[in-house]
């Protein structure tokens, strides 16, 4: 600020200009231009409050704490700027482009705000971006608040099974604890991806895999599982049934390929074909299923679900039995459809 061409600079810039110091929040310099604007009086060393300088549109606490908190998430994101409505000395209202840039002097640490009206150009580009930034935020809340109930209904059905002692309807709940659960994975994995709405299905499967591990205990103690899927990244709409699909599976080689605690291994693969569809194959050397078997004919709700998910795929599935038991489902990446 010593430099006298940047003082120079500063304070016949035709652009509104001032600049906070970090640490405090207080506004040390404010430019001509600026000052002809909201009618404070311009030069260097003061030491205001930002609100005492800018008026915007709202005056309680909570709205100056938001305008604050925008100026410094547009430096720590390196934003181009965002829009706020501003009064000017004469008390009206308008909104105004508001660009927060970082600086260092002195081994201090600044923020320079230029200050300008928008066009109406400029203001619907700015507010698409604020639009869609937003949007992306609560979509992140939305999958997040889903993940969060699910796992509220899987702990509900956790505490219903310490009071059933029935074997076969402790097993119903624990598969609809298990799918419950599935589900939740989805939504977090959605929560917390950088991309939003993908999902590394790689990271998915592994997460899914060891809850099931832990859920099956004795029966799963034995049984290694190997994991072959190269770089698919999927959408929510095929996740969600993909990843229930994988559920059904994965816990009916845990829970009947390898009886008596014997030993094992579950391989789970996927790979892009050449013609844009995927192969998912889940296959076990365990004691594997009779010979001739015909899936549609197998009365299980798993295996009915794992068709139904197959048919919402829009896929094909293969029993192969033998060596073991071999699963494998071919399919495309749903596209999202506008809901009705």
């Amino acid at each position: 600020m010593h430099d006298d061409l940047s003082v120079q600079l500063f304070l016949r810039s035709p652009c509104g200009m001032l600049v906070l110091e970090k640490r405090t929040g207080n506004v040390i310099a404010i430019n001509s231009s600026l000052s002809k604007i909201i009618g404070c009086r311009s030069g260097f060393d003061l030491s205001l409050p930002l609100s005492a300088v800018l008026q915007i549109g709202a005056t309680t606490q909570t709205s100056r704490g938001v305008f604050e908190q925008k100026i410094r998430n547009a430096v720590i994101e390196e934003r181009d700027g965002f829009t706020q409505m501003l009064r000017d000395v004469s008390g009206v209202s308008a909104e105004y482009l508001i660009r927060p840039r970082a600086i260092n002097l002195d081994y201090r640490e600044y923020i320079l705000l230029s200050i300008s009206k928008v066009s109406d150009t400029v203001s619907s580009n700015l507010l698409m971006e604020e639009a869609l930034a937003e949007k992306e935020v609560l979509l992140r809340e939305v999958h997040h608040r889903v993940k969060n109930n699910l796992q509220v209904i899987s702990s509900l059905l956790q505490l219903q099974s310490q009071f059933v002692s029935d074997p076969k309807i402790l097993g119903y709940m624990t598969d609809s604890q298990n799918r419950v659960r599935a589900l939740a994975y989805v939504y977090e994995h959605l929560y917390r991806s950088k991309e939003l709405g993908r999902i590394d299905f790689s990271e998915y499967t592994t997460r899914i895999t060891q809850s099931l591990r832990r859920e099956y205990g004795a029966n799963a103690q034995n049984v290694a599982v190997q994991f072959d899927i190269q770089d698919v990244v999927l959408n929510p709409d095929t996740s969600v049934p993909l990843g229930l699909l994988l559920n059904e599976l994965v816990s009916n080689a845990f829970r009947h390929a390898f009886p008596d605690e014997r030993e094992g291994t579950i391989q789970i693969s996927m790979h892009p074909n050449e013609n844009g569809s995927y192969t998912l194959a889940i296959r076990d050397d365990g004691i594997g299923m009779p010979k001739g078997i015909r899936i549609e004919k197998i009365q299980s709700l798993g295996l009915l679900l794992v068709s139904s998910l197959v048919t919402q795929l829009d896929g094909t599935l293969e029993l192969k039995t033998g060596k073991g038991t071999e699963f494998r489902i071919v399919f495309n990446p749903l596209q999202y459809k506008e809901r009705e």
